[in-house]
């Protein structure tokens, strides 16, 4: 069972402030007490979208310290399995689909996913009308895709802060020229 949470960054946080906002929240977590039911976990609801919620579990499959993973309620990704925590390749269809059948829309989208990696300010709402298709075949807002982008921004920032942190992505976004 998991702990349930609502937490919400600043828009205005640089990207330090930004990890020691999401780490100090972690180190208010119970500690568990053995494997399995005996565990802590915890549900971390991050954004809201309309009908969607953005959240984070705790701990992941991996157990690397504050480490999270990224959901997106509702929407289900297909590769092998069903699932709704978009992977890079998820994100990178995503963004590719709406580069393709919304062409004039796409440079707003990628200004936007470079505020969102740079902590600048950004609007979601300069984008209406701007979907893409999840595994099941249903659509959905291109928005909950970006406000996923954030937050594996911030993941990898947490996992790999001495190294490469967000750029890692943000690089795989400029190789398939998504940004």
């Amino acid at each position: 069972m998991y702990n349930e949470v609502t937490f919400y960054l600043e828009n205005s946080l640089t990207r330090v402030e930004q990890r020691k906002s999401l780490i100090s929240l972690f180190l208010t977590e119970q500690p568990g007490t053995g494997r399995g039911d005996n565990a802590s976990r915890y549900r971390y609801n991050v954004e809201r979208y309309n009908e969607y919620t953005i959240y984070l579990r705790r701990p992941t499959s991996l157990n690397k310290g504050f480490d999270f993973v990224v959901y997106i309620e509702n929407v289900f990704f297909i590769n092998r399995r069903r699932y709704s925590n978009p992977s890079h390749n998820d994100i990178i269809n995503a963004l590719s689909y709406c580069k393709e059948t919304y062409p004039d829309a796409y440079p707003t989208i990628m200004d936007i996913i470079s505020n969102i990696y740079n902590c600048n300010d950004y609007d979601l709402n300069m984008i209406q009308d701007v979907y893409f298709i999840d595994g099941n075949n249903h659509t959905h807002p291109i928005q909950i895709i970006l406000l996923a982008i954030k937050w594996l921004f911030i993941e990898q920032d947490c996992a790999y802060w001495n190294y490469s942190g967000r750029a890692m992505l943000f690089q795989g976004l400029q190789e398939h020229n998504l940004v």
